[in-house]
């Protein structure tokens, strides 16, 4: 993999807030990646604590801080990084997760293999990276608007649009606000996967102190994210019941296998 031959270019929007603790591990590794982002911009969401000031004295000029003068949540966050994102791709990072160092170059690797992406993930993990990453490069592969549909399986931290077709998160979702957008990206446009860990996360994605871990209320912004399916095509409002039945069947079985 030679990162200088690679010619599209990345923007990396991080939403924060509150995460003084964690922000510089995950700017770090974007800052170390192989190939270079274009821009590194910090969404800052009205944070209390001094999250603005240790990224304004560790990095000054290097990255974009963007602070948002009231919280407004994630998907908001992000919209806010995305207007000031420049490059080819707009790649996504929580502030609690990180990257490989590899990340950047084998998704624009993907991207030179399938041009017509509007949407790339890959895989993630909750432990260390595999030391071979990178030397066995898969093939992207596609992934379809009905592969989609029964479930969200791609993390934040581990997505990359295109930018400069209007793609934005709704900011009236505090959950599945990633879902809602990749539904909507995957319905008309090219999607492809990347079957490498290319994220580390640092809490899983459900799991306690993370926005998403409220299980029910990710099961009603995902049984949302459906009923917005009517505006892609009217045809939906036969299927958005049954879908929104199959999202509560699914989180009645948790509850059981739980119990």
């Amino acid at each position: 993999m030679d990162p200088a031959r690679h010619t599209v270019s990345f923007s990396v929007v991080i939403p924060v807030y509150n995460g003084a603790d964690t922000i510089c591990r995950a700017v770090d590794s974007v800052l170390q990646q192989r190939l270079s982002p274009a821009q590194v911009i910090v969404a800052d969401d009205a944070s209390t604590d001094d999250t603005v000031g240790i990224l304004k004295r560790k990095y000054g000029d290097r990255i974009l801080v963007v602070e948002m003068k009231t919280n407004g949540g994630p998907a908001a966050a992000r919209n806010k990084g995305i207007e000031a994102a420049t490059g080819d791709y707009v790649a996504f990072l929580d502030d609690d997760d990180i990257w490989h160092t590899d990340k950047l170059t084998i998704v624009a690797n993907a991207i030179a293999a399938q041009p017509d992406a509007h949407l790339i993930f890959h895989n993630y993990t909750l432990h260390d990276f595999d030391a071979h990453i990178g030397r066995n490069i898969l093939p992207p592969f596609s992934v379809r608007f009905s592969q989609l549909l029964p479930g969200n399986f791609i993390s934040t931290s581990c997505a990359v649009i295109r930018n400069g077709h209007g793609y934005r998160f709704d900011s009236d979702m505090r959950y599945t606000e990633d879902y809602d957008l990749w539904l909507r990206i995957v319905y008309s446009q090219p999607a492809y996967g990347i079957d490498q860990n290319l994220t580390r996360l640092f809490r899983g994605i459900t799991s306690p102190g993370g926005i998403s871990s409220n299980t029910w209320l990710m099961r009603v912004g995902e049984m949302k994210a459906y009923t917005h399916l009517v505006k892609l095509n009217v045809l939906f409002g036969l299927a958005v019941p049954f879908l929104i039945l199959w999202s509560l069947a699914k989180h009645l079985f948790k509850l059981v296998i739980r119990s």
